[in-house]
């Protein structure tokens, strides 16, 4: 059976640290990482809504693809609207035109205080320039609102564990 394994959370959280370092851990599978930051930039319009739901979309047609070639697939972003992930999952699941294999669904949600997520964001691992400090809080706001909402969802606080430790705390949600 596939796993489809959403990491979510604040930008400067480690998601797509924890995502690429998953993937090791997930030895002998075949194994697709699809960060929607990365889905957006496809479309060259400024950011709406409109740009926004058309990527994560596209990210759930990704998706099945990769769960019908037999990969398990980890989507990372912020999900700072609850509305959006349900969009997602919905779109993923529920198709007209083909079923995909079955599959199973795990949401984790990394959380961090807003300190250490301010820290984070001023040395960026992933190479992109920090957020300004207030849409950084902003978002981090309405993450944090989200957290543990839905079925499935685990939430991990990176400031509380090393990321070995969260690592093998997916893990084991995974096995």
């Amino acid at each position: 059976m596939q796993t489809i394994i959403i990491i979510k959370g604040s930008p400067g959280v480690g998601k797509s640290y924890i995502s690429k370092n998953l993937v090791s851990k997930l030895k002998g599978k075949k194994i697709s990482i699809i960060p929607i930051d990365n889905v957006l930039h496809f479309d060259q319009r400024k950011l709406n809504e409109d740009k926004l739901k058309l990527s994560i979309f596209h990210t759930a047609i990704m998706a099945r693809s990769f769960l019908r070639e037999n990969f398990d697939v980890i989507i990372e972003y912020t999900f700072d609207i609850s509305a959006h992930l349900e969009f997602l999952i919905d779109k993923i699941k529920n198709s007209h035109t083909e079923k995909i294999p079955a599959s199973r669904l795990l949401i984790f949600h990394l959380s961090a205080t807003l300190k250490d997520i301010k820290k984070r964001n001023k040395s960026r691992r992933d190479g992109s320039d920090p957020l300004p400090e207030i849409i950084l809080e902003r978002l981090f706001l309405k993450c944090e609102k989200t957290a543990g909402l839905l079925q499935n969802e685990f939430v991990i606080d990176t400031s509380m564990f090393s990321s070995g430790q969260v690592l093998k705390m997916i893990m084991e949600k995974i096995k």
